[in-house]
């Protein structure tokens, strides 16, 4: 059925308008949980508990690394370079290593809290 051109473009504006402000939810939720991901595992790693370094769980890190793989998966653009520098830092590293060698726990931890300082 033939649909009036000015009706027709209208509704093309207003799905396109819905769809971008989709995006933007998307890109902000994805922004604060990296966030709060990023500021748990550097908290972990950097801080002390009497005196003794706190405790982590393997999680701290696999969820960061599954935030990663969903974050490449769904090719959001905004905060790439956050992402790429976050996941540089982390790169290769096991959990095991940074309960064993606190220089390399607190540089990763150093470099975590300058990506949002």
């Amino acid at each position: 059925q033939s649909v009036a051109p000015e009706v027709y473009e209208a509704e093309c504006r207003r799905v396109r308008e819905r769809f971008d402000e989709a995006v933007q939810i998307a890109e902000s939720t994805f922004a604060e949980e990296l966030s709060q991901l990023v500021s748990h595992l550097a908290n972990r790693l950097g801080g002390e508990d009497d005196g003794k370094p706190k405790v982590f769980r393997d999680t701290a890190i696999t969820n960061l690394l599954e935030f990663f793989e969903r974050f490449e998966r769904l090719n959001i653009n905004s905060d790439e370079q956050l992402v790429a520098r976050a996941r540089g830092l982390l790169g290769g590293v096991r959990p095991e290593e940074l309960r064993e060698q606190e220089s390399l726990r607190q540089r990763i931890a150093s470099g975590l809290r300058k990506l949002y300082g």
